[in-house]
């Protein structure tokens, strides 16, 4: 007797098709992230191991257990320590959102801001708006509902808003939400204008499309107009349009996996809703240790975030200059901030086979297809990060990339 067949499920279709996808391939791998002995590690955005202010974390947990174990290792609030997001209003309300704690929900990484959002709001096979490279770990978040992405290329001025418009108008499915990192963009480290941030919040309320303000690297600034440039969640009307995230990982340590969002007012309980099914709360000595480090008066936590800025510029500089020593053929971004720059190699090269022949040479990078949601962009392209390489590990990582170039050349 035949059976019929089943049909084949969601997840079915997820692993069939997902969990290989280059973007996991890319973040789960060790090697591409810069770990070995001497393998220079240009490949993953971390802040630099140097920079980890440990004597004033050490003080920082050990009176968050000592003082407060009793109320803050049982469980939690799921929205977060009212403390600490008291603290981010407040340190937000510097760079222009005017948010009570009410809005801020506490998160265990951006990553699962992302996640959460994707898990109110998208159905299986719905549409997001991305930028073109845009953030690998978003794709990631989102892959359980298989959404399509409607990629819109960058310019040194962020998202090209007009192919947007042209995009929007001949769209089959209408998009969800628009997923943009319009500050140090990752992977590119470009910087959306002032007035195209205007625009794209303008394009988002006559097209009710909610906007994902990804911003974990808006405070490193190496140029004081860039820095200057309002967050979109501060400007007039983004209140009710724009889910902002933020993290303490890059300006404290990555292994902090602690992060915020702030959300519209009717999306903050959903948002609750889909967190307690996840995770239930953030790590709760871990919020109060934030609390704690940021109340040390020996601990200034604006002099430990200036102090980065110089660090990563004098980096960023240093890579820079590496390139125009030693690179020919191949262009490349400038960045005023962040952690990142993007390469563009000659048309003929194939970023995957350079990507491979760095690291045989010791230098890991990230090809651009990478941050191609559909697959279809960044061939040629290599994202390089300068944020944990001392100047001269990054100028002997270029020497390395050259020779990794001039073998695939060849």
């Amino acid at each position: 007797m035949a059976h019929a067949t089943r049909p084949a499920t969601r997840y079915a279709a997820w692993l069939a098709g997902g969990i290989d996808a280059p973007a996991n391939r890319a973040v789960s791998n060790p090697a591409s992230l810069g770990v070995g002995a001497d393998l220079i590690g240009f490949g993953g955005g971390q802040p630099a191991t140097e920079a980890y202010p440990l004597q004033a974390l050490e003080r920082a947990y050990s009176r968050a257990i000592l003082e407060d174990g009793g109320t803050v290792l049982p469980y939690g609030p799921t929205q977060g320590l009212l403390a600490l997001r008291q603290i981010v209003a407040e340190r937000l309300s510097r760079r222009g959102i005017q948010v009570g704690p009410e809005h801020v929900l506490m998160l265990t990484g951006s990553i699962q801001g992302l996640h959460l959002v994707g898990r109110i709001t998208l159905d299986y096979g719905d549409s997001i708006v991305t930028e073109a490279p845009t953030f690998m770990g978003a794709l990631a978040a989102w892959e359980h509902q298989q959404p399509r992405f409607l990629t819109i290329p960058v310019d040194e001025h962020g998202m090209q808003l007009d192919l947007l418009e042209q995009a929007l108008a001949r769209a089959d499915r209408y998009p969800r939400f628009m997923y943009l990192l319009p500050t140090f963009q990752n992977p590119m480290g470009v910087s959306m204008s002032l007035e195209r941030r205007r625009q794209v919040l303008e394009i988002a309320r006559a097209h009710d499309l909610l906007i994902i303000e990804d911003d974990p690297y808006g405070e490193f600034w190496f140029d004081e107009t860039i820095g200057a440039i309002p967050p979109i969640r501060s400007l007039p009307g983004a209140e009710e349009r724009v889910v902002y995230l933020g993290t303490f990982s890059k300006i404290l340590a990555p292994g902090f996996r602690l992060a915020y969002a702030v959300a519209p007012r009717e999306m903050v309980a959903p948002l609750l809703r889909a967190k307690r099914g996840l995770d239930f709360h953030t790590d709760g000595l871990l919020q109060q240790a934030v609390v704690r480090l940021i109340r040390d008066p020996t601990f200034d936590l604006e002099a430990h975030v200036a102090a980065g800025r110089r660090l990563y510029q004098e980096r960023r500089d240093a890579m820079l200059d590496a390139l125009e020593i030693t690179l020919s053929n191949s262009t490349w971004t400038r960045p005023d901030g962040g952690f990142f720059l993007w390469i563009d190699l000659p048309q003929e090269l194939s970023g995957d086979a350079v990507a491979a022949a760095a690291h045989a040479e010791g230098v890991s990078v990230f090809p651009g297809s990478v941050f191609y949601p559909n697959s279809d962009g960044g061939s040629n392209g290599l994202r390089l990060s300068y944020s944990n390489a001392a100047p001269e590990r990054i100028r002997e990582g270029i020497r390395r990339l050259q020779r990794a170039i001039a073998g695939v050349a060849s």
